[in-house]
């Protein structure tokens, strides 16, 4: 019989998990000891954020600040904070790498058109987009990286192009879902280089390694000694981090003064046309945890809803499923068959092979300063 957390929703297949005297997972018990007390300090990093923001106006640059947009809440609720309570001149980046949804397109340039804010669409060839997804599936069995690394590198160069001092997004481990190591992994530089090793594609990959230049890694180094509280020259903040995030406001803000529109047939993660395909590749390799069972486990854990009725919507509503024309499609833009596909689905998650050493001395240092790896549990 499956065991259930009795405080969020998180089965016992969830990798590594174990459960307590009182039934509750040890998920639930690292999120407490993460983000105990943190509420209270909410009133103290506010006053931080604005402090920060403050000091990044000084600097008499172009820009005040980059927002990445993906088209979804957590961004656009960034873009309207930053522009509308924190007054910051704001210039926003999308990746485009040929599955941008159209819905999201939609989204994004409704807001900026009625925020006032310039965008840059950063446009990749989607043959190597289509050609790195057919080379880590084949590799590692898992392609989401890809898009991971080529968000960054257009962050870090629409934010060196106009020297913007800081770069703020919507992502948070504390509102994030709690994915483990088999699950997720983040498209670091080092992990890309390590999967590309030797592969003839190699070469035509360098722009992907564009990441923060030596002055805006000395500008983070700075930023992290100070505790977070001061802006030298430059920094990549989480909004989530500094403020509530209730997803209810969230929602009714962006909706009543953005016109952002959630898509018809999903509510989570629109903003790629291929997120269907991602989850059907999950819900394959991790049977009973689909994306929204964690999703709902982590809004249970942040206080956004109940254990009861994160329950009532996953007993009552149907899971998302890929539609097979969409499979079909991105199998074709990657020259694989469907049975290729499930099969290096099958092999499991071969991209832990590829993950880099961590430099212990280094993890330990940003351990210090509350630095973790993107979305990691």
């Amino acid at each position: 019989m499956t065991e259930i957390c009795a405080h969020c929703v998180l089965p016992d297949s969830y990798p590594r998990i174990t459960f307590d005297k009182e039934g509750v997972c040890s998920v639930c018990r690292r999120y407490e000891k993460r983000w105990e007390g943190w509420k209270s300090l909410l009133p103290e990093r506010h006053k931080v954020l604005r402090k920060i923001c403050k000091q990044a106006h000084s600097k008499h640059r172009e820009f005040d600040a980059l927002i990445p947009l993906s088209g979804g809440k957590d961004s656009m609720y960034v873009l309207y904070t930053a522009k509308q309570e924190l007054g910051l001149n704001c210039i926003a980046s999308t990746l485009n790498h040929g599955y941008l949804s159209t819905h999201a397109r939609n989204n994004i340039n409704r807001a900026c058109r009625k925020l006032g804010v310039e965008h840059i669409y950063y446009d990749v060839d989607p043959n190597l987009i289509n050609r790195l997804f057919a080379l880590f599936m084949r590799k590692t069995g898992y392609f989401c990286s890809v898009c991971h690394r080529a968000i960054e590198m257009t962050n870090y160069r629409v934010a060196d192009m106009y020297k913007v001092p800081i770069i703020l997004s919507g992502t948070s481990l504390r509102t994030e879902l709690p994915l483990s190591a088999e699950m997720f992994q983040y498209g670091s530089i080092p992990y890309i280089r390590g999967v590309l090793r030797g592969e003839p594609i190699a070469p035509e990959c360098k722009r992907l390694f564009y990441g923060r230049s030596v002055r805006r890694n000395i500008g983070l180094l700075l930023f992290l000694l100070s505790g977070r509280r001061s802006l030298v020259s430059s920094a990549s903040l989480n909004l989530a981090d500094y403020m509530e995030w209730n997803y209810e406001t969230i929602l009714q803000v962006i909706h009543d003064e953005l016109g952002w529109r959630s898509a018809a047939d999903r509510f989570e993660h629109m903003d790629c046309a291929i997120v269907p395909v991602a989850e059907y590749l999950h819900n394959r390799r991790f049977p009973g945890l689909s994306q929204r069972r964690l999703t709902l486990a982590r809004h249970v854990m942040a206080g956004q809803t109940s254990r009861d009725e994160a329950l009532r919507i996953l007993n009552e509503e149907a899971e998302e499923q890929c539609p097979e024309s969409l499979l079909r499609m991105f199998l074709r833009n990657l020259d694989m068959s469907r049975e290729e596909f499930d099969h290096f689905t099958d092999m499991g998650p071969r991209h832990l092979q590829f993950r880099p050493q961590p430099n212990l001395i280094i993890k330990a240092a940003l351990s210090r300063f509350g630095v973790e790896e993107a979305g990691m549990e």
